[in-house]
């Protein structure tokens, strides 16, 4: 089943620009994103953007229950051909961003999943939020470009940190899982990628209201140049800066601080003196 190509002609489907498609080809790291997803723990696992199948079908080998969803209406058809007599593999063709992943799980009846995916980078941003918003994952793999993987990675207070870094390490504890190359890509890409491993893990202190601390933290960032408390002044209107200046006092947060410069632990004292004001 790995060995069979989803072209019936022999041939890799070509890519569509306007998809943002770059197919995996790299056996390395497709043998590395399967081991960091454990299908032998029979956690079903919810895959964005199968593509060929490079990934699909060595997990899909080793028993995983696999929904895959792809936007390629081309390549649904030919992944749901390939697959037709694999109980254990679907394919729905449609849009992940118009898909909550936990209601799809919920719909299968299963307790928690994980999510995996080589996304395209024009969606990065949109699928990472989304995926700090679920609360059935039960973790993630996913392929980014390396500039917004070292982003994702940095640390919140230290400098290049951003929305990503603040927001999905308040919820998870992210690791590298590996390098992957432009050549490992078909077509070539003008960029090289990570891949990086999610486990839920929150941290002390998280709010409960995610999408609400995401909106907090966006705001924040509007600006990053400049002080917080002059881009949370502009937000409360008149007089905003001195009463921006008196919760963050509050929040025992030093008001002379840009956005990247804030610990985790300070943007969850902030957002909780801010949301109740």
């Amino acid at each position: 089943m790995n060995g069979r190509r989803p072209d019936k002609t022999g041939r890799r489907p070509r890519a569509k620009k306007s998809l943002g498609q770059n197919f995996l080809i790299s056996g390395k790291v497709v043998d590395r994103i399967v081991r960091a997803l454990d299908p032998g723990s029979m956690v079903p696992i919810m895959e964005i953007g199968p593509g060929t199948g490079a990934l699909t079908g060595p997990l899909a080998e080793k028993g995983a229950r696999i929904a895959a969803f792809e936007l390629d209406r081309r390549l649904a058809k030919e992944l749901g051909e390939r697959f037709a007599d694999c109980d254990n593999v679907e394919i729905v063709e449609a849009d992940v961003r118009e898909i909550d992943f936990d209601l799809e799980a919920e719909g299968r009846e299963w307790e928690k999943y994980r999510l995996a995916g080589n996304i395209p980078y024009l969606l990065t941003s949109t699928i990472m939020i989304k995926l700090g918003l679920l609360r059935s994952c039960a973790g993630a793999v996913i392929m980014v470009q390396k500039e917004v993987g070292d982003r994702i990675l940095t640390s919140p207070g230290e400098r290049g940190c951003g929305i990503l870094s603040v927001f999905l390490q308040a919820w998870f504890d992210i690791s590298m899982v590996t390098a992957a190359r432009a050549g490992a890509f078909m077509p070539k890409p003008k960029v090289d990628s990570v891949v990086l491993g999610f486990t839920p893990e929150a941290r002390e202190g998280a709010p409960y209201d995610r999408k609400g601390f995401l909106g907090f933290v966006k705001v924040s960032f509007s600006q990053r140049r400049k002080k917080l408390v002059n881009v949370l002044g502009t937000l409360l209107g008149e007089g905003g800066k001195a009463e921006a200046t008196k919760l963050m006092d509050k929040a025992k947060t030093d008001a002379g601080l840009r956005p990247e410069e804030l610990s985790l632990d300070d943007w969850f004292r902030l957002y909780e003196v801010f949301e109740k004001r």
